[in-house]
């Protein structure tokens, strides 16, 4: 429900010529939604050599687009700003599940995701707290979401009040 509620979400912010990073890209759905937005870039990264092939091959045909073997973490090779930033947590579906993202460089991520972002603007974040990291992330990243200055940021958590362990969608807007 979310997730179809965060692309939503991208194709009404995201203007043609728009820069954005899928920091995780897992199998590459949301970098498919992404690319076919008529970007002028789109940054691509997994840790995953799996997920990044996977990626590539729902990708195939789209220009401006970087695949990046390495941590959503570390955003280097990002030039300028951007004006969205996608994370999809958790662990790659039909993959190692003892492979998933973690509290400490998901933080490290949004932190320096945060200086990139252009003002107006947004991170989404889809949550799985199903598993134990993902708990673990979700309870960090809300809790650092509330230290965001509302003068600076803009921040939504979307849920489901009935179901304690279901994904929802953080997002985080760039007002100045």
């Amino acid at each position: 429900m979310f997730l179809q509620f965060a692309h939503q979400t991208w194709k009404t912010h995201l203007k043609p010529g728009a820069i954005a990073i899928d920091a995780t890209c897992g199998n590459g759905y949301d970098t498919r939604v992404l690319a076919e937005l008529n970007l002028s870039h789109l940054y691509v990264f997994d840790i995953q050599e799996k997920a990044l092939n996977a990626t590539k091959e729902k990708t195939k045909g789209f220009k401006n687009i970087s695949y990046h073997l390495q941590c959503h973490s570390n955003f280097n090779l990002v030039k300028g700003v951007v004006d969205l930033i996608v994370y999809n947590l958790g662990y790659l579906p039909g993959g190692d599940k003892s492979l998933t993202t973690s509290v400490k460089t998901t933080l490290q991520s949004l932190e320096n995701g945060l200086e990139i972002l252009k003002g107006g603007g947004m991170i989404s974040c889809m949550l799985y707290p199903g598993h134990l990291e993902g708990f673990k992330e979700k309870s960090s990243l809300l809790e650092f979401a509330k230290t965001l200055s509302p003068q600076k940021f803009q921040v939504s958590h979307h849920t489901h009040l009935n179901r304690s362990k279901a994904p929802s969608l953080l997002l985080i807007q760039k007002t100045a």
